[in-house]
Parts: C-alpha cells; sequence; structure tokens
C-alpha cells in the first residue's frame, strides 16, 4: 500500500517513452514535464507563477478537466468516478497533467488519483485526448485492479491514433505516487491477440511545488506543451512514412 498522501503539490520531471512493436517497429523517447496539483487546494496558486485560470506563462485551466470553472475543486472528479465505480471516494483527488503554456495546452493523458477519506488510494481516472479532434474520453479504474504493480486490462472504445484501430484493448500497471516517484504502463493489444502491438510509459520524480517558479517546469528542457504537439505530428509523419495502415476516426 502507498504511503498516506503528504506532498499537496508537486512538480513531476522525467521521460516519456513508446514503442511500437507490430506491424513495424517505431520508437522514441523524450523529457518530461508535468505538475502534480491537489485540485482542493488550488487556491494555493494565488498570486504565484502557475496561474489558475489566468492568463500567465504557465497555467492551469479547468476548462478542461473534471473541475469546476467557478469554484475548482476536486468534487467533480469524485463524483464522477464514485458513480462509475458504485463506491464512495471522498477524499483528496491529485491530477497529473501537463499546464498551458503561453495559454497553449493539450495532454494526450493526464491522471487522476482519487482516496477514500483516509487518504489510501481509491481509484485512478484516465483522461485520454486526442487530435486535431480536440475530443476528450475518460476511463475509471479501480485502485485494487493496480494494486501492488498489478497489471489491469480494459477496452480501448476512443479514437486517438489514426494508425490504431478502435477496436483493440488497453494493459496498464501503474505506481501510485509516493514521496518520490510516479509511473503509468500502457499496452495494445488487437482483441483475440495476446501479444502487444504497442507500449508507452511515463516515469516521474516528484518534487513538492509551491507554484512561486517556473524553473523546475522549464530547466533543460523546452516548454512541455510544445514538445508534445509538435512530437505528435512529428512521430504520425514517421509512422505514415513507413507504411502503417490509417485508420480514420469513426
Amino acid at each position: 500500500m502507498p504511503e498516506m498522501q503528504s506532498m499537496i503539490h508537486a512538480t513531476a520531471r522525467g521521460s516519456t517513452w513508446h514503442a511500437r512493436l507490430a506491424p513495424k517497429v517505431h520508437r522514441f523517447q523524450y523529457q518530461s514535464a508535468m505538475v502534480y496539483l491537489d485540485l482542493d487546494r488550488l487556491n494555493d496558486f494565488q498570486q504565484t507563477a502557475l496561474k489558475v485560470n489566468q492568463t500567465g506563462l504557465l497555467s492551469f485551466k479547468t476548462e478542461r478537466y473534471l473541475c469546476d470553472d467557478a469554484d475548482p475543486s476536486g468534487d467533480a472528479a469524485r463524483q464522477f468516478a464514485s458513480s462509475a465505480l458504485g463506491v464512495e471516494l471522498s477524499g483528496p483527488v491529485k491530477l497529473l497533467t501537463n499546464p498551458h503554456c503561453f495559454g497553449l495546452g493539450f495532454n494526450p493523458l493526464s491522471v487522476y488519483f482519487l482516496h477514500h477519506q483516509d487518504e489510501t488510494p481509491g481509484a485512478l481516472i484516465y483522461e485520454v485526448s486526442n487530435t486535431p479532434w480536440n475530443e476528450i474520453h475518460r476511463y475509471v479504474i479501480p485502485y485494487s485492479k493496480v494494486a501492488n504493480g498489478q497489471t489491469f486490462t480494459f477496452d480501448k472504445d476512443f479514437h486517438v491514433s489514426p494508425f490504431n484501430p478502435v477496436t483493440q484493448r488497453y494493459v496498464t500497471r501503474v505506481r501510485w505516487p509516493d514521496e518520490n516517484q510516479v509511473s503509468i504502463y500502457l499496452g495494445l493489444q488487437d482483441h483475440g491477440d495476446e501479444q502487444l502491438m504497442f507500449e508507452a510509459g511515463l516515469q516521474l520524480s516528484l518534487t513538492p511545488y509551491n507554484g512561486r517558479s517556473i524553473k523546475p517546469l522549464f530547466l533543460g528542457i523546452w516548454p512541455q506543451t510544445f514538445m508534445v504537439i509538435g512530437g505528435i505530428y512529428r512521430e504520425a509523419f514517421a509512422l505514415w512514412r513507413k507504411g502503417l495502415t490509417y485508420h480514420p476516426h469513426p
């Protein structure tokens, strides 16, 4: 069982990697810089470098998340997950995501970590976005399915990449955030095939963050939003050149 949640907000720095295993091999890796925010404590960022629903070099815009714009908190995420699972989740909600940069933001994957009232892990929400359609889909996963490094499989029902059909299933493993680490693993399988055709991972180190500086997010790497968007289209072009089958949006 992960430790009780004592870190309120954090920067999350590390790397993201992707590996396509079939029908053609294609791999890449890049540095990542994200934020890990307590959605019930967003008022902590008043008068800080990280702006909440305000214009700034770095900002967090609640409109794309399970978070009320007028009175931001973790309530919407708690209600969403509790309704999906039929279990009350009334503890802290932590969100791992990329902040907006110069008003621009895109997150292929944001992850909500939901807790019970005693701050023990309760559930995950994988919030997946696609481009250029700018749609959002959310998968709710009980913590019991991924506890102790367990692997959990669930159906894919949202179009993300034009080089992956919707008729697949995800395989995931999670290292729940502790005082210094968090990791997410996602694989893809075709139905009826146990062999992975794609896998990706996110490995990050957590450092307490009070929003007073942008240096923890910018030091040594380019602004993350532009890296992510540019990388998506660069790698899509590389896959197209390799002749992978194109799957249009359903």
